[in-house]
């Protein structure tokens, strides 16, 4: 594999008519129908997110529901579930998903709940949903804490468990699905997002399921590796492992506007009965053991530019977009750089490119900067789905056509494809 970092990958837009859809964090996935799912999330005080599937054998994108018609928030005038912030999990012929805070206020790089406006009601909370495939029907499940987002899910499908993370205080949801009950195991990192000083840590995103113990991993932004128990039905520190190393940089754990120590993303391998994950900025592959348990580094996945430079990744919170691809050991990964220069001289703020790393011989390629047909550049790519037709999808932010807009306008979130690097 030989790194392209100046290549063009061709990519196509797949609009889905969402005009207030302006992020998309971590939700985006595969059903075992072929189909993509994916939340269109939005930060507008008055619009809810909306769910949305791709049929790739039809080329046909469908709106399935929109986020306060599926929790009965609808007209309600409460602070709205304009996010589901995780992946879709499937279990018995049903997709679960899991919903978040979309307007909240931001005070330099710190992300915090915006007060009430008058008139409004609180966030009533997040949501644990279901979708059956077959009968195509959303099912509101239960809705956790008040006031408080889901920032973080996993699903253990052999224990039937759905574990949650809140925003911003950081309590550790459990979930039954047969017997439909959802304990709170209480706050995990301090007083999270909502915290001050000491108290404060950025929340983890990501949270990895050992599937042959039921036990779940996540961490803090102090680099301490946590796990959750499912024998003895708790969560602590994982002794004799850490997070915190030199080459990640140095960081303050208790300020805002960064990740710390915590991980970004990552999966599990089967075959290798490991974890694989990725560290926020310095974009460092790691391999993390849950037996010994032991961490080892393993390579640089950042943009060619960047591992030559010494920089680090231009997203201040890292990418969620590792992805083990189909032949068992190739890893992709969406990441991104700063300060393209683009035919007629223009600066683009940022670039999307495509990283693959092939484990058994470790061996690192940049394959080049997405793009539209168009000249426009997505950015901000934090999903990636390996498709078996051989296509990547994401849902990127993308700028609007600069032939129809002066000036600084949002950018849109939608899904896009192109072909995989096999």
């Amino acid at each position: 594999m030989n790194s392209t970092p100046n290549a063009v990958i061709p990519v196509r837009l797949h609009p889905s008519g969402f005009e207030n859809a302006d992020a998309n964090f971590y939700s985006l996935s595969l059903a075992s129908d072929g189909n993509v799912y994916y939340t269109l999330s939005t930060h507008d005080l008055n619009t809810h997110g909306r769910v949305y599937r791709y049929e790739p054998s039809a080329d046909r994108v469908t709106l399935l529901g929109d986020l306060g018609e599926l929790t009965g928030e609808a007209g309600r005038k409460t602070i709205p579930q304009g996010k589901s912030h995780c992946p879709l999990f499937e279990c018995d012929g049903k997709l679960y998903l899991s919903t978040q805070y979309g307007f909240f206020q931001s005070s330099g790089n710190r992300e915090q709940r915006a007060g009430v406006p008058e008139g409004y009601q609180p966030y009533p909370g997040g949501h644990f949903l279901s979708y059956d495939l077959a009968g195509e029907r959303f099912e509101d499940l239960v809705t956790g804490p008040a006031e408080e987002g889901i920032i973080a899910m996993r699903l253990d499908p052999v224990r039937k468990r759905i574990y949650g993370l809140t925003w911003p205080k950081g309590y550790f949801l459990v979930y039954d699905i047969s017997a439909r009950l959802l304990r709170n195991l209480g706050k995990v990192s301090r007083e999270g997002e909502a915290g001050e000083g000491q108290d404060y840590f950025c929340l983890c995103r990501s949270m990895g399921l050992w599937p042959e113990t039921g036990d779940v991993y996540f961490t803090n932004a102090d680099g301490e590796i946590l796990r959750y128990s499912f024998t003895r039905d708790l969560v602590a520190p994982v002794p004799g492992v850490h997070m915190k190393r030199d080459i990640f940089g140095t960081w303050n754990p208790h300020q805002p506007g960064h990740q710390g120590y915590n991980w970004r993303d990552l999966f599990w391998h089967e075959a290798d009965h490991v974890f694989y994950g990725v560290h926020p900025k310095s974009a460092y592959l790691f391999r993390f053991d849950p037996a010994v348990p032991r961490l080892t580094l393993l390579d640089r996945l950042c943009a060619q530019e960047l591992r030559e430079s010494g920089q680090f990744e231009p997203f201040r919170y890292g990418y969620l977009s590792l992805r083990l691809g189909l032949d068992g050991e190739t890893v992709y990964y969406l990441t991104g750089a700063s300060g393209l220069t683009v035919d007629n001289s223009r600066r683009e703020k940022e670039a999307v490119h495509l990283v693959t790393y092939h484990l058994p011989t470790r061996r690192y390629a940049d394959r080049g900067v997405l793009r539209l047909p168009d000249g426009r550049y997505p950015q901000m790519a934090h999903t990636l789905v390996v498709h078996p037709n051989g296509k990547l999808y994401s849902c990127p932010w993308i700028e609007p056509s600069r032939a129809e807009v002066e000036g600084e306008a949002p950018c849109q979130c939608d899904l896009i494809s192109f072909d995989a690097p096999y």
